[in-house]
C-alpha cells in the first residue's frame, strides 16, 4: 500500500530549496506499546523490554536500551490484551539512532509471514486502525 507524499522542510517551517517530498512505501501507525526485543549472539540470548513507537507494513520503530548494530537479526514480541500468549515476528535492524531502532520484518518462511501478519493486524488494532 503506497501512501501519499508529504513535505519535509527545514526547522522553522519556512519553505526553502531544501524542502522535498518524502514518499513512504506503507502507511505508518503511531503507537506507544510495550514490545520485547529478543537478540541472540554467540549462543547468548538477550531479552529487553522496549516501546513500539511507529509501525508500518514493512517494519516497526522500537525504542529499547539494548546495543544493536545495523544488520543484527532480532525477534519482536507483542502481547495483545486478552490474549493467551505473545505474537512474535522476526526482523533485521536497518536503521539506528541512539536507542531507536528501525526494524524491517523478515518474511523468509511461511511461518514468518503468518506470524508477521498476525503481529501487524494486532498492532493496527492497537493503533485504532482495524479497518485498514
Amino acid at each position: 500500500m503506497a501512501t501519499q507524499a508529504r513535505l519535509r522542510s527545514t526547522p522553522g517551517g519556512k519553505s526553502s530549496p531544501q524542502e522535498r517530498a518524502v514518499f513512504r512505501r506503507w502507511q505508518r501507525y503511531r503507537l506507544n506499546l510495550p514490545i520485547r526485543l529478543i537478540f541472540t549472539q554467540d549462543g547468548t540470548t538477550k531479552i529487553m523490554s522496549g516501546r513500539g513507537n511507529d509501525m508500518s507494513e514493512g517494519g516497526v520503530l522500537v525504542f529499547a536500551g539494548m546495543e544493536l548494530k545495523t544488520g543484527d537479526e532480532v525477534s519482536i514480541e507483542f502481547t495483545p490484551p486478552f490474549a493467551s500468549g505473545p505474537v512474535r515476528a522476526r526482523g533485521i535492524v536497518r536503521h539506528r539512532r541512539g536507542y531507536n531502532y528501525g526494524i524491517e520484518f523478515l518474511l523468509d518462511a511461511p511461518a514468518d509471514k503468518e506470524q508477521t501478519e498476525k503481529f501487524r493486524g494486532l498492532l493496527r488494532l492497537a493503533a485504532g486502525n482495524a479497518t485498514e
